[in-house]
């Protein structure tokens, strides 16, 4: 998947500054800052991710109940 991002000319303006002082691209700074703060989702837990979306309100409701009877 590609994407397209467009960013503040604050933040573009740091990155370039940043870049300039770490001899980096702009793009690699903000690309690596993204990487960071999004780690990869391991699979198994991408599965229970997606379980939880398509989970009904009423399914998750009786979930949420079992957990206190326990």
């Amino acid at each position: 998947m590609s994407m397209t991002l467009t960013v503040p000319d604050e933040i573009a303006r740091a990155a370039e500054d940043m870049a300039r002082k770490s001899g980096g691209s702009p793009e690699r700074l903000l690309l690596d800052a993204l990487k960071a703060h999004f780690p990869p989702v391991p699979e198994g837990l991408r599965d229970e991710f997606d379980a939880l979306e398509r989970a009904s309100d009423e399914d998750l409701l009786r979930f949420e109940q079992s957990l206190g009877a326990e």
